[in-house]
């Protein structure tokens, strides 16, 4: 009995091994299909990835329709001989010429005030009237001065006369010619200061005799030059003086631009010569201007010459403060070869400056490039092109906001 127990146990054992033996082989294939499997989804995904041309940073795809529809061109660079102007960076400034600060002539409080900042006035046209006591003063002056002349002139005409009737003599007719002669002088003089204070003796003649004693007519500021009030630092009812300036007013027909010249193109120039002038603000208007002055003395350290242009503003556009540029068309302009672009093609990105190149008939790379001068209506491309490349001139924006949109995607 028990010998038949062992064999019953032996038997069982067997068929366990087997039964585990048999499993083990049938999920091996299955362990390694999937492993397979998986290697086989990462290859199509990579390759799905290839076929889309994605991982290729700066690329554009645009297809020809698109490329129609944007207005995009294409244009092969290519090295052009260009006479390279003169060019300069400066800032726009007032026409010293044409400004003037103006002051009272004495002390005095304000108490009218015509005009505000950013006014157009004409030459002549009073600023603001200024009551001041010195004008009372100037009155007493010119009253007793009036009087001395005329008790002068009567003292004269007695003593001529006695002098015919031969009762006075002649050295007291010579006395009275030089008292009547220096009461003349002094009503003049009293008479240049109201002139000085900016009003006309008459008025004030009138505003006594008219029954107004107790007032007098106020002293009017005016401005010595057509132009406009930049600048206003007077309230009403301010006590004012001399040393103090209320208002400038500049003519702003014509504004300046102060420039360095090299001390190597000077001999290109010439006081005369035509200048455009340029700002951002007005990319696609050229002002015209004139060099009107090229100076006598060289910096030592800059090796550079003080120039002034002097540029037409009529229309007012152009504002004292603003950055230019400065194109002197030389006459002596000395050629060069360079590669240039239209602005247009030129994208700016932070401090970064690049362009599309096409690479294929729907695709287009950005590169970087390095500006160099600008060549009127063209910018000088010194890194980043070589001669040869399709270079997109116009439509550059739309390629870059196609770029814009496939980076965000990727985001």
């Amino acid at each position: 009995m028990r010998n038949k127990v062992v064999v019953l146990l032996m038997v069982l054992l067997f068929g366990m091994s087997v039964a585990l033996t048999g499993c083990g082989r049938e999920e091996a294939p299955k362990e390694e299909k999937t492993a397979a499997g998986a290697k086989k989804g990462e290859t199509e995904e990579a390759g799905g990835k290839e076929e889309k041309g994605e991982g290729e940073p700066g690329v554009v795809a645009l297809s020809l329709e698109k490329q129609k529809a944007s207005g995009v061109e294409v244009m092969k660079v290519a090295a052009e001989a260009v006479a390279v102007p003169l060019t300069a960076t400066a800032m726009i400034e007032l026409n010293a010429d044409r400004v003037s600060k103006v002051s009272p002539r004495v002390m005095g409080k304000t108490t009218k005030i015509m005009v505000s900042q950013g006014n157009r006035v004409k030459a002549g046209q009073p600023l603001t009237y200024i009551d001041s006591v010195e004008l009372d003063q100037a009155w007493s002056e010119y009253v007793k001065a009036k009087g001395r002349r005329e008790l002068a002139l009567k003292n004269l005409q007695r003593e001529e006369a006695l002098f015919e009737k031969k009762v006075s003599p002649e050295k007291d007719l010579l006395k009275a010619r030089q008292e009547l002669s220096e009461a003349e002088a002094d009503l003049a003089l009293s008479q240049n200061r109201f002139r000085l204070l900016g009003i006309d003796a008459s008025q004030m003649e009138r505003a006594k005799n008219g029954g107004r004693s107790a007032h007098h007519p106020l002293i009017p500021l005016s401005s010595p030059i057509t132009g406009v009030v930049i600048e206003k630092t007077v309230t009403q009812g301010e006590v004012v003086g001399p040393d103090k300036t209320l208002f400038t007013v500049a003519d702003l027909s014509t504004l300046w631009v102060l420039i360095d010249i090299y001390e190597k193109d000077i001999a290109r120039l010439r006081s005369g010569m035509a200048v455009k002038v340029s700002v951002s603000a007005f990319p696609e208007r050229e002002f015209k201007g004139t060099l009107s002055y090229i100076g006598d003395v060289v910096d030592e350290k800059t090796r550079t010459v003080k120039a002034r242009v002097t540029v037409n503003n009529a229309g007012g556009l152009l504002k004292p403060g603003m950055f230019a540029t400065v194109l002197v068309d030389a006459a002596t302009a000395r050629k060069e070869q360079v590669i240039a672009v239209p602005s247009g093609a030129v994208l700016i990105e932070g401090a970064a400056r690049y362009v599309f190149v096409q690479t294929e008939p729907a695709a287009f790379k950005r590169k970087d490039v390095v500006v160099g001068r600008s060549l009127v209506n063209k910018v000088e491309i010194t890194e980043g092109l070589k001669e040869g490349d399709a270079v997109v001139v116009k439509g550059a924006f739309t390629l870059k906001s196609e770029s814009k949109k496939e980076e965000l995607a990727e985001e």
